[in-house]
């Protein structure tokens, strides 16, 4: 067998041959089929047509099946040999087909997730889920693929985590926590494995108990923070905050007296997510309605020309929403409070309205999203195809008209225009 491999090895076209002819068989699974060498060089037909006692002199290429290979080395002194036993050989270890080597990777996955199982029986559930390929899960699959052992840690701090949530009720900075559970601040960041798969353990939870619907691979930084403060983790407290004028608030301390005094003084507050979670309740100094509109210079523009004395009930979630400014829609939602919200008219403020709308149906109502608005604010800033498509997420009945008049015209519309209108609105609503 040594004196074989060494003259294959010798000669380049047989080495070529025995090559490919390995990596069929591990692809194929058996011995069989054949095997095409292409742009052969001259001392490749040379050890071809030794071994095959076949002229390849003036072939630029060859098409050779394991079944001439083996019938050529019947005419050996080497006939004696396997053809299974002489690839083993050649590869420098046991020859696995690939279905081999896919059972065996599997079966190795198995012993591996059973012993996570074994380790953690309080998140064993959560841990055959993954093992199981739910929803979600792949990104953690790719991690096992090229780290193991990296996972394992990862997922052993995750389960740690998991037994050691903040109490109900009560708080912990997600830095801080992460150095408790880990001595490392940052190993439940968005950007780390960690804190990405603490983020699917967490949803995993939500959704046995039915208050998510699935499991999602990926989140937003909102929905992030939104997630983690269900679980008693805040991620950022004081950059996340939501801009407010003519609120007034409880808290478990009794009225909140910052509040109090911003209305007194006629200032406008960012109020920090820190802040916000601190209320128990919260509602428009006089009747039953807020507004909330995301463009600061908008907000700004609204209360220089509001006439009266009192600061209007008015919000600002500066884009996309902040955590800061969920929580606070949501305590006023409970706190049977009437909201309008105004945006632009591209597809990325129709779904901001459809996102709000759907998470109070009977509180939010869209300010200002007719067809007409749109019309009477059209810009002549084109929306690309892909931000077009995002209009097929909006169904909600109110912003149908909007979302056809966007996609027949394939411009944005901006709320600046509309100041005029917001503000004759607020006037004829409070007043």
């Amino acid at each position: 067998m040594n004196e074989f491999i060494n003259y294959v090895r010798s000669e380049p076209g047989l080495d070529r041959l025995v090559r490919a002819l390995l990596e069929r068989y591990i692809q194929l699974g058996r011995i069989g089929g054949s095997v095409r060498l292409t742009n052969l060089t001259t001392a490749e037909k040379e050890s071809l047509s030794l071994f095959f006692r076949k002229d390849y002199g003036h072939q630029a290429s060859a098409t050779i099946s394991f079944k001439a290979f083996e019938k050529a080395l019947l005419q050996t002194k080497f006939s004696g040999l396997s053809t299974h036993d002489i690839l083993s050989e050649y590869a420098g270890e046991k020859v696995y087909t690939r279905i081999e080597s896919e059972e065996h990777h599997q079966r190795q996955k198995d012993r591996y997730f059973e012993s996570l199982k074994t380790s953690h029986p309080d998140q064993a559930d959560w841990i055959d889920y993954i093992w199981k390929k739910g929803r979600g899960t792949r990104a953690i699959h790719q991690l096992y693929d090229e780290n193991p052992g990296g996972l394992a840690e990862t997922i052993d701090y995750v389960c740690r985590a998991l037994s050691n949530l903040p109490s109900p009720q009560q708080y912990e900075r997600l830095p801080l926590f992460a150095q408790k559970i880990t001595q490392n601040p940052h190993a439940f960041d968005l950007d780390q494995h960690g804190g990405r798969i603490l983020l699917h353990a967490l949803q995993f939870r939500l959704w046995k108990e039915d208050v998510l619907p699935y499991i999602q691979g990926t989140l937003n930084s909102e929905e992030a923070n939104e997630l983690f403060q269900t679980f008693g983790l805040l991620r950022d407290d004081i950059l996340n905050f939501v801009t407010c004028t003519g609120l007034k608030g409880e808290t478990r301390y009794g009225e909140h007296a910052v509040l109090q005094a911003a209305q007194q003084m006629k200032t406008v507050l960012n109020l920090p997510l820190r802040e916000v979670s601190r209320l128990t309740s919260c509602q428009p100094f006089s009747g039953n309605t807020v507004f909330i509109v995301e463009n600061s210079g908008v907000y700004s523009e609204l209360l220089d020309r509001w006439p009266f004395h009192e600061p209007p009930p008015l919000l600002c979630t500066h884009g996309q929403f902040k955590l800061a400014a969920l929580t606070l829609i949501d305590l006023l939602v409970a706190g049977d409070t009437f909201i309008y919200y105004s945006g632009d008219f591209d597809p990325e403020g129709l779904l901001m309205a459809a996102r709000l709308m759907n998470r109070a149906p009977d509180r939010v109502h869209p300010w200002r999203f007719s067809a007409e608005d749109y019309a009477g604010c059209q810009s002549n800033v084109t929306l690309s195809k892909d931000r077009l498509a995002k209009l097929e997420k909006v169904d909600l009945f109110p912003l149908l008209p909007a979302k056809r008049a966007i996609l027949k015209t394939k411009k944005a519309g901006y709320q600046e225009k509309l100041v005029d209108s917001l503000l004759k609105d607020m006037k004829k609503i409070l007043l």
